[in-house]
C-alpha cells in the first residue's frame, strides 16, 4: 500500500524561495529607466547626455587610434615595414581616428542643440 508520508522541505529550498520572493518584490518596485534616443535631434531630449555619450565615445576612438598607431612602430620594428601586421595596425588606427572624428562631429551637433533650443536640420 502506498501511503503519504508527509512532505518536508529541506532548509535550500525554503531559502531558494525566500530568495526568489525578494527578487520579484524589489524587480516589481524598480523605477524604470529612461531610455534616450540617441539619433534624436529632438530639443525637448537631453541633448547634452547625448553629446556627452558621443564624446566618450570619441575619445574612446581616439585612445584606440593611437594604440594601434603605436603598436604599428612596434611591429614594423619587429616584422618589417611590409608586414601585414604593420598595414593591418595602420589601417586600424585610420579607422577608429575617423571614428572618433564622426562620434565628435555629433556630439558638437547635439550640444548645438542643447545650447540654442533649435532643432538640427540633417
Amino acid at each position: 500500500m502506498n501511503k503519504s508520508m508527509p512532505t518536508t522541505h529541506s532548509p535550500h529550498v525554503r531559502l531558494d524561495i525566500l530568495v526568489l520572493f525578494y527578487v520579484l518584490t524589489v524587480a516589481g518596485c524598480a523605477q524604470p529607466i529612461e531610455t534616450i534616443e540617441m539619433t534624436s535631434f529632438d530639443p525637448s531630449h537631453d541633448q547634452m547626455a547625448i553629446a556627452g555619450y558621443y564624446r566618450d565615445g570619441a575619445m574612446d576612438m581616439r585612445e584606440k587610434a593611437a594604440s594601434l598607431a603605436e603598436s604599428a612602430v612596434r611591429y614594423e620594428q619587429l616584422f618589417g615595414p611590409q608586414s601585414d601586421w604593420v598595414s593591418g595596425a595602420r589601417q586600424l588606427s585610420q579607422y577608429y581616428a575617423a571614428a572618433a572624428q564622426e562620434q565628435e562631429r555629433l556630439a558638437n551637433a547635439h550640444a548645438e542643440i542643447a545650447r540654442t533650443g533649435r532643432q538640427h536640420r540633417q
